[in-house]
């Protein structure tokens, strides 16, 4: 079934403006619950549900309580003076948790609580608590500190700093990242929350910036909060983060002769530096075509290879300023998504990034976008592994049994360890069936895909590596290598024997040394297709010629018929075209069924049949902790 959530990014392919990309995860992060009862009505029932079920090993969760208390709030999208949430009922509640619900998410946003400077009111959040505690589930925080309370937006100005665009320099209501005093003011509120609920949190949420408060730059999501001027854009328009940006560059560059010389530039000192002067104009999208030279592309490639950390690093001190108050097992962070393959560059969501972040803080990363998208999924559940981060998966819109049945199945593949819906009774029967395969072990493969990472930043269009995810699942299981990671090490004959590669047309060099090394030691480099590789500087890479090619991605399906014989006998390959999506863990075997056909095939001696979409597996696995 194809994904509901689609990225604005793949505009060649796809028509969907980022509104629409983005109205499913709107109409289940709304406080509508008439949407998710009417979703649960009409979805059909594939398993039986065990009305004692324990989700606990792997902290089935949901969440979405409290939205319309912020809605009403002084902040948000329709203030209503005095209101408060009904919250769910103890008997609903306790319900839930029968059917193996272990954890729900309650919405605090600080300025709801926090109406007149040192006045919280935490009424409507306490009776949630306790609610959930009285029905046997953990209370879940999930925290909305980057919307600024009124008070602070509009009245002590000369004590923030907003978030500014480039292309209008205009502020949206969002707290600048940049500035110093942002973490103090997040500080604030959670030294607020800790004082007030103390040990009653189970498991708290680190707030970062986007429309939901996850790892996005800031997007127009108007139907929650009053967001001031908001637009998909570049969003380090603000003097702390020129500045910000000019000490980045002085680290990278040491000098400014060496600057000038990388990007044909003649500034006399890193004050006269500035983001790229095409960003002012917004309709100006990046992309490789639209840097003439080298030197453009390379000042290009050092802004918004900083974009993208700068937004990562300011979550790193939010989780650092969560654990001044909460310990890490029940520290979380939402880092955002991949609209189902890799978000636009704009965005700022570089998941790879989030996962190097993460590994020093020991807490779960809680992903968006989680549908199955093959390529998407495991470009972070790579990351994750490589890094040793734990993984809860995420979706952003809504699934109907088919698509969260072929979720749960590259969940498990790419070694998630908890799951969260926002649909958790419509799937209840899913999730009681295949949840133990949840153990956050991967895969086994010796196969990996590469992510054009470069290509990504310059704004290529990645459609092609993306699109190639889902005949090659059928192959083989694989894992996808970002430039980060190959960077750190991770394309090593160790773990994998043959490197593929859709999209190098330019790669950097450092990377592109890094195959060699991996070519040299024995491991197989494979392009599908003949296009040339260059690096940025535009220099063709000899080692093209050293490695095997198979038929292009045109050529119908010769590509994977060639591909299959490249590879056959490598862990993790399939080898057969049939639709059926293999996963190999040890001595356990799970299988998913991606057509609308019943299918019989043999796996290890055993004639199996398998419903449409639908996982055989043959024999269970418990979670370690």
């Amino acid at each position: 079934m194809p994904c509901k959530l689609r990225s604005k990014y793949l505009e060649a392919s796809s028509p969907f403006s980022l509104f629409d990309a983005l109205m499913p995860r709107l109409q289940l992060r709304r406080a509508g619950i008439l949407l998710l009862w009417l979703a649960g009505a009409v979805a059909p029932v594939y398993a039986q549900i065990n009305q004692s079920f324990d989700g606990r090993p792997w902290n089935v969760s949901s969440g979405n309580l409290s939205v319309s208390f912020i809605q009403a709030s002084p902040i948000g999208a329709f203030p209503r003076p005095d209101f408060l949430e009904a919250p769910p009922s103890v008997e609903s509640q306790r319900h839930l948790k029968s059917l193996g619900l272990v954890a729900n998410e309650d919405y605090i946003a600080w300025g709801a609580v926090e109406r007149k400077p040192g006045q919280w009111s935490w009424k409507q959040h306490d009776t949630v608590e306790q609610v959930l505690h009285q029905a046997g589930l953990k209370y879940v925080v999930y925290n909305w500190a980057h919307f600024p309370p009124v008070w602070l937006r509009d009245q002590r100005k000369e004590d923030r700093t907003l978030m500014r665009c480039l292309e209008h320099g205009e502020e949206a209501n969002y707290l600048s990242i940049f500035d110093p005093r942002t973490i103090e003011w997040y500080d604030h509120f959670y030294k607020a929350l800790h004082d007030h609920f103390g040990s009653r949190i189970d498991d708290v949420y680190a707030c970062i910036l986007g429309p939901y408060g996850e790892g996005n730059y800031p997007l127009m999501v108007p139907d929650w909060v009053k967001m001031g001027h908001c637009h998909e854009g570049y969003w380090c328009g603000d003097a702390f983060a020129i500045k910000a940006f000019q000490t980045a560059m002085k680290q990278r560059y040491s000098r400014v002769a060496r600057l000038n010389r990388a990007w044909g530039t003649d500034h006399r000192s890193f004050d006269e530096i500035r983001p790229p002067k095409e960003l002012a104009n917004e309709k100006f999208r990046p992309s490789p075509t639209a840097f003439l030279t080298a030197q453009d592309k390379r000042s290009w490639l050092d802004f918004i290879t900083w974009y993208h950390q700068a937004i990562i690093d300011f979550a790193g001190r939010s989780v650092q300023t969560v654990l001044k108050y909460f310990p890490a097992e029940k520290v979380r962070l939402k880092p955002g998504g991949n609209a189902t393959g890799v978000n636009p560059i704009s965005w700022g969501t570089y998941c790879p990034g989030y996962a190097k972040m993460a590994q020093a803080y020991h807490i779960v990363l809680q992903p968006a976008d989680c549908q199955g998208a093959v390529f998407g999924d495991k470009w972070v559940g790579t990351a994750y592994q490589f890094y040793g981060v734990k993984e809860c998966t995420e979706p952003a819109g809504g699934l109907d049994a088919p698509s969260f049945a072929r979720r749960m199945f590259s969940d498990a593949s790419c070694g998630a360890a908890q799951l969260f819906t926002y649909e958790f009774e419509t799937h209840a029967a899913d999730i009681q069936r295949y949840v133990h395969l949840f153990t956050g072990k991967p895969g086994d493969t010796e196969i990996a895909v590469y992510c054009p990472t470069t290509l990504y930043r310059l704004g290529g269009n990645l459609q092609p590596t993306i699109g190639a995810g889902y005949p090659l699942r059928d192959l083989c299981e694989f894992d996808v290598l970002d430039e980060l990671l190959i960077a750190d090490g991770a394309l090593t004959t160790k773990r994998y024997r043959a490197f593929i590669l859709f999209q190098a047309g330019i790669v950097e060099q450092p990377i592109l040394d890094k195959i060699d090394a991996f070519r040299r030691s024995g491991g197989k480099v494979i392009a599908v297709g003949d296009a040339l590789i260059k690096n940025v500087e535009g220099q063709v890479w000899p080692g093209a010629a050293r490695i095997a090619h198979v038929a292009p991605l045109k050529n119908g399906q010769d590509w994977l018929k060639e591909l299959s014989v490249q590879i056959a006998g490598y862990k993790g390959v399939d080898g057969q075209l049939d639709g059926l999506w293999t996963c190999r863990r040890h001595n356990q075997v799970f299988v998913f069924n991606s057509t609308a056909k019943p299918a019989e095939t043999k796996i290890d001696g055993q004639v199996v049949a398998i419903a449409p979409y639908s996982i055989w597996f043959n024999q269970p696995v418990a979670l370690k902790h």
